[in-house]
């Protein structure tokens, strides 16, 4: 797979409330989302970007044979949402264009990735919508989008949605999102003991652990 001119980012500090533990570290055939999810997103990205609550020493023994460069970022307002966590991130980016990812989509398809690279052309941001909904995560933004997200922050927006309407994006089709990903399984968060027993019996039938 040929590597891109992209940073990644991977949203991993929330609260995990409704799992009632950190949905970063569930195990798939013995690796936690938080790995699986990185190794995806180095296939494409040199430099992947952790956005967490927590001490970087609990991810460094899962993500140390990652091949990209590995940066850890804390929240400027713990708990704050999504927003906060792209927003924390802005001082240490360097590509012109940003993979925002979670932490609780192991069943993302990195292939979306190169697909959205090159259908972003002159917008700010490439925007799937799948079940009549906007995917504002696990999708593609200029870092000019970033930095409207941040002056949106300071004047007390937390919505992404906000951010989107203010910013120039394309709007992606769920059939061409199909033709990639025919289950859709990128925009499936587990966030529940029941989604999480649904992924483990997928997952098994798939790689057979």
């Amino acid at each position: 797979m040929q590597r891109l001119s992209i940073d990644s980012i991977i949203l991993a500090g929330g609260e995990s409330k409704r799992m009632g533990r950190d949905k970063a570290f569930l195990p798939l055939c013995g690796k936690p989302f938080i790995q699986i999810v990185a190794e995806k997103l180095s296939n494409y990205s040199h430099r992947l970007i952790i956005s967490t609550n927590k001490d970087e020493s609990l991810y460094t023994e899962y993500l140390k044979d990652i091949d990209a460069q590995i940066i850890f970022v804390k929240d400027k307002n713990p708990y704050s949402g999504p927003l906060n966590g792209i927003v924390s991130c802005l001082d240490v980016l360097s590509a012109d264009l940003v993979f925002i990812s979670t932490c609780d989509t192991p069943l993302l398809e990195e292939k979306l990735i190169p697909f959205f690279t090159d259908s972003i052309d002159s917008f700010q941001a490439v925007i799937p919508e799948v079940k009549g909904k906007l995917q504002f995560l696990n999708t593609l933004y200029e870092k000019s989008a970033i930095n409207a997200a941040e002056n949106l922050y300071k004047k007390g927006v937390r919505s992404l949605h906000r951010w989107v309407e203010s910013i120039n994006a394309l709007k992606i089709d769920q059939k061409e999102v199909e033709e990639i990903d025919p289950n859709l399984y990128s925009y499936w968060s587990i966030n529940t003991p029941e989604d999480y027993q649904r992924i483990k019996k997928l997952w098994k039938e798939k790689y057979g652990c």
